[in-house]
């Protein structure tokens, strides 16, 4: 059950990757109405290079321990480290493109919202210019009918003692 048991299970924790990403490419190729211009192809583009990342890592994790085995066994740690690396190159590359496709095609063939009508929020202009200040007796008001300085101190009354 060792290496039977340990394949198991790498392909049970991939699998609802793998499916996933087959369902995206299934329901990009078959929704031409409802993906905008170039939103589609990198859609189809982006998950066809996560699909293929993770095929590359299945296939990886299931040759490693035969790779080992066969490696390090004969001498041969410093070709199993190159294998490795380039492996894990292309996986550090191809993730990160993968991945920028599809949130390019989220973005892609999006059109700016419409400006709003009738003004901001639906409320018309106010009727009066807010820069001019209104009539008003007190000279320090401000044009929304408050004032900058604090209010004005009681007077204050001396007792005598």
């Amino acid at each position: 059950m060792g290496m039977f048991g340990y394949r198991f299970m790498q392909l049970v924790g991939v699998l609802p990757t793998l499916l996933l990403l087959l369902v995206a490419l299934v329901l990009a190729g078959t929704a031409r109405r409802r993906l905008p211009g170039r939103a589609r192809p990198l859609l189809l583009a982006g998950a066809t290079v996560l699909l293929l990342m993770e095929l590359v890592s299945v296939v990886w994790l299931l040759a490693l321990p035969d790779l080992v085995r066969s490696r390090v066994g004969s001498g041969g740690l410093r070709q199993f480290e190159l294998l490795n690396l380039t492996v894990s190159a292309v996986q550090w590359i191809g993730y990160p493109i993968g991945l920028g496709m599809i949130v390019a095609a989220v973005f892609a063939g999006r059109a700016a919202p419409p400006a709003p009508v009738g003004g901001w929020g639906g409320w018309p202009p106010p009727a009066t210019d807010p820069g001019t200040a209104p009539a008003a007796a007190d000279p320090t008001a401000t044009p929304w009918g408050g004032s900058d300085r604090p209010p004005v101190a009681p007077q204050q009354v001396t007792r005598p003692d």
